[in-house]
């Protein structure tokens, strides 16, 4: 008998999946990883594909097919993309970064699959529509975020009606303790330096302007059908405490662990049930002292947006996440300061209020416009300079 998950890998390549496959990796007897996808990639995807013995393997770009080595048929394109989601399977880890992951996460719960989702892009642009299809469907949509995972992990269901608010910590960043006059000289590789996690460009730059925890605000509510003034954030630069739960007879639930998607992503793929993992465990007295502040809206102020697009209407999810991919990578390309980031995202929701997408391709148009809306607000900005 066969007790064995089969595991769809999206986004093998980034860090979302490395971790899986280092997961994977060390509990073959456990996974079986049936289909495997990269943007661009190709020689890592092929390498995957020949250690793994992998069926089903996509390449979204086509552009570097030709340099594919794995031993089994490669398709190519988007459409394969959302494809290989529908693949019949246990869980489909969903690691693309951005609205790229939206079609295949969708497809995916689509057809029954359950969805263990590290991209949080998704469910803030199309969180209602996810919940509504998952639902119907009988689909799981597991946190890999290890904040969101932490909550998860301390919610007790019976005593849902009971809890008092969640916390979800953030360590701070790279510029926690830069003064604020000195944030109109960062550049793209000050951004980059996280200081306890190892992550994409994009991500990295999401955090230290705070606008991950922004979309992890709005990602929590989805998640947990919470109310925007149910959720707090709390700078915690060590990085130990995860995600709190506070019930309403005065008790926290914390989750503490060191800083490793190994943790959360193997939370995702075995529960209830838990991996006896080989990684280092914590020890109380090392740790020694555990700090935390509240945080400085003045220096991050996209973190209110967070809150904000949970709480008014005129505050599209959809647009500030749009907004806030296309000011990064202007940052990142030295397009505009990184001050400019939150400029760029505040100006872009102001000018365009859509009305709440009733399916995804709603959610596609109003990504769109938003997208088109920021790139001409760069431009006037750039021409103003």
């Amino acid at each position: 008998m066969n007790n064995k998950k089969d595991i769809i890998l999206l986004g093998s390549t980034g860090s979302i999946g490395d971790s899986s496959l280092r997961l994977i990796r060390k509990n073959k007897e456990k996974f079986n990883l049936v289909g495997v996808s990269a943007h661009n990639n190709v020689k890592s995807l092929s390498e995957i594909v020949n250690e793994f013995n992998v069926p089903n393997v996509v390449l979204s770009n086509p552009k570097n097919a030709k340099n594919y080595f794995g031993k089994n048929k490669l398709s190519v394109g988007a459409s394969s993309l959302v494809d290989l989601a529908k693949v019949s399977c246990d869980i489909v880890i969903s690691g693309i970064t951005g609205m790229s992951g939206l079609h295949p996460a969708f497809a995916a719960i689509s057809v029954g699959n359950d969805l263990a989702i590290a991209n949080k892009e998704t469910l803030v642009s199309a969180g209602k529509l996810f919940l509504e299809k998952s639902n119907k469907n009988k689909a799981k949509i597991l946190p890999v975020d290890s904040e969101h995972s932490a909550i998860f992990q301390c919610l007790e269901k019976n005593n849902f009606s009971n809890i008092d608010f969640i916390t979800l910590t953030a360590s701070g960043g790279p510029f926690l303790n830069t003064p604020f006059e000195d944030f109109k000289n960062i550049q793209p590789k000050d951004a980059l330096k996280h200081p306890v996690w190892k992550m994409g460009q994009k991500i990295s730059v999401d955090s230290a302007t705070m606008f991950n925890k922004a979309l992890e605000i709005i990602e929590a509510s989805v998640l947990f059908d919470i109310k925007s003034n149910k959720i707090k954030v709390i700078i915690h630069p060590e990085h130990i405490i995860h995600g709190l739960v506070h019930y309403n007879d005065g008790s926290v639930l914390a989750n503490l662990g060191l800083p490793d998607m190994i943790t959360p992503l193997s939370v995702a793929l075995n529960w209830p049930s838990r991996l006896d993992l080989n990684l280092e465990k914590i020890s109380l007295t090392n740790i020694n002292k555990l700090s935390f502040y509240e945080p400085d809206l003045k220096k991050f102020p996209g973190l209110k947006l967070g809150w904000e697009a949970l709480q008014n209407p005129l505050c599209s999810p959809v647009v500030l996440n749009a907004s806030n991919e296309v000011a990064v990578e202007a940052f990142l390309n030295k397009t505009i300061k990184f001050t400019d980031i939150y400029n760029v995202v505040y100006e872009t929701l102001n000018f365009y209020n859509p009305s709440s997408p009733k399916n995804i391709d709603d959610v596609i148009e109003i990504d769109k416009i938003a997208r088109l809306n920021s790139l001409n607000i760069i431009k006037r900005q750039n021409l103003h300079a």
